[in-house]
Protein backbone atom coordinates (compact mmCIF):
# COMPACT_ATOMS: atom_id res chain seq x y z
CA UNK A 1 0.00 0.00 0.00
CA UNK A 2 2.76 2.46 0.88
CA UNK A 3 4.58 1.59 -2.36
CA UNK A 4 1.46 2.45 -4.34
CA UNK A 5 1.11 5.73 -2.44
CA UNK A 6 4.78 6.63 -3.04
CA UNK A 7 4.48 5.77 -6.72
CA UNK A 8 1.35 7.92 -7.09
CA UNK A 9 3.11 10.85 -5.37
CA UNK A 10 6.04 10.53 -7.77
CA UNK A 11 3.72 10.38 -10.79
CA UNK A 12 1.77 13.43 -9.60
CA UNK A 13 5.01 15.33 -8.97
CA UNK A 14 6.23 14.51 -12.47
CA UNK A 15 2.92 15.67 -13.96
CA UNK A 16 3.18 18.90 -11.97
CA UNK A 17 6.74 19.44 -13.19
CA UNK A 18 5.62 18.82 -16.76
CA UNK A 19 2.82 21.37 -16.46
CA UNK A 20 5.25 23.89 -14.93
CA UNK A 21 7.73 23.30 -17.75
CA UNK A 22 5.03 23.83 -20.39
CA UNK A 23 3.89 27.02 -18.66
CA UNK A 24 7.44 28.34 -18.43
CA UNK A 25 8.04 27.45 -22.06
CA UNK A 26 4.92 29.39 -23.11
CA UNK A 27 5.92 32.41 -21.00
CA UNK A 28 9.39 32.48 -22.55
CA UNK A 29 7.95 32.29 -26.08
CA UNK A 30 5.39 34.98 -25.31
CA UNK A 31 8.04 37.34 -23.89
CA UNK A 32 10.24 36.62 -26.91
CA UNK A 33 7.37 37.48 -29.27
CA UNK A 34 6.64 40.74 -27.43
CA UNK A 35 10.33 41.68 -27.48
CA UNK A 36 10.53 40.80 -31.18
CA UNK A 37 7.53 42.99 -32.01
CA UNK A 38 9.06 45.84 -30.02
CA UNK A 39 12.29 45.56 -32.02
CA UNK A 40 10.32 45.28 -35.27
CA UNK A 41 8.38 48.49 -34.60
CA UNK A 42 11.26 50.63 -33.31
CA UNK A 43 11.18 52.89 -36.43
CA UNK A 44 7.47 53.59 -35.88
CA UNK A 45 7.97 54.16 -32.16
CA UNK A 46 10.81 56.62 -32.84
CA UNK A 47 8.74 58.43 -35.48
CA UNK A 48 5.78 58.72 -33.10
CA UNK A 49 7.95 59.95 -30.24
CA UNK A 50 9.56 62.62 -32.46
CA UNK A 51 6.18 63.70 -33.93
CA UNK A 52 7.53 62.84 -37.37
CA UNK A 53 5.87 64.66 -40.25
CA UNK A 54 5.27 61.37 -42.13
CA UNK A 55 4.56 59.08 -39.17
CA UNK A 56 1.79 57.17 -40.97
CA UNK A 57 4.08 56.43 -43.93
CA UNK A 58 6.76 55.18 -41.58
CA UNK A 59 4.21 52.96 -39.82
CA UNK A 60 2.74 51.52 -43.04
CA UNK A 61 6.13 50.88 -44.59
CA UNK A 62 7.33 49.36 -41.32
CA UNK A 63 4.39 46.95 -41.31
CA UNK A 64 4.82 46.03 -44.98
CA UNK A 65 8.59 46.10 -45.48
CA UNK A 66 10.01 46.01 -41.95
CA UNK A 67 10.89 42.34 -42.25
CA UNK A 68 13.70 43.15 -44.66
CA UNK A 69 16.74 44.43 -42.87
CA UNK A 70 17.58 47.09 -45.44
CA UNK A 71 14.10 48.67 -45.32
CA UNK A 72 14.14 48.54 -41.50
CA UNK A 73 17.46 50.41 -41.40
CA UNK A 74 16.23 52.98 -43.95
CA UNK A 75 13.04 53.48 -41.94
CA UNK A 76 14.88 54.01 -38.66
CA UNK A 77 17.21 56.52 -40.32
CA UNK A 78 14.18 58.30 -41.83
CA UNK A 79 12.43 58.31 -38.45
CA UNK A 80 15.48 59.83 -36.74
CA UNK A 81 16.46 62.36 -39.42
CA UNK A 82 13.01 63.32 -40.71
CA UNK A 83 11.34 66.65 -40.11
CA UNK A 84 9.55 67.12 -36.83
CA UNK A 85 6.14 68.61 -36.39
CA UNK A 86 5.19 70.66 -33.39
CA UNK A 87 3.27 68.42 -30.97
CA UNK A 88 -0.46 69.05 -31.00
CA UNK A 89 -1.61 71.58 -28.44
CA UNK A 90 -4.18 70.54 -25.91
CA UNK A 91 -7.19 72.78 -25.69
CA UNK A 92 -7.75 74.25 -22.27
CA UNK A 93 -11.26 74.63 -21.04
CA UNK A 94 -12.29 78.19 -20.25
CA UNK A 95 -12.88 79.06 -16.63
CA UNK A 96 -12.83 82.13 -14.40
CA UNK A 97 -9.06 82.15 -14.00
CA UNK A 98 -8.34 81.27 -17.64
CA UNK A 99 -10.74 83.18 -19.93
CA UNK A 100 -10.76 82.34 -23.66
CA UNK A 101 -8.56 84.50 -25.89
CA UNK A 102 -10.42 86.45 -28.60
Amino acid sequence: MSTLMALSIVVLALIGLGIAAIFLHMVVWLLGAIFGLFIYFIPSIVAAARHHEHFLWVLVLNIVLGWSGIAWIILIVWAILGERRAPPLRKLSADVFNPPVR
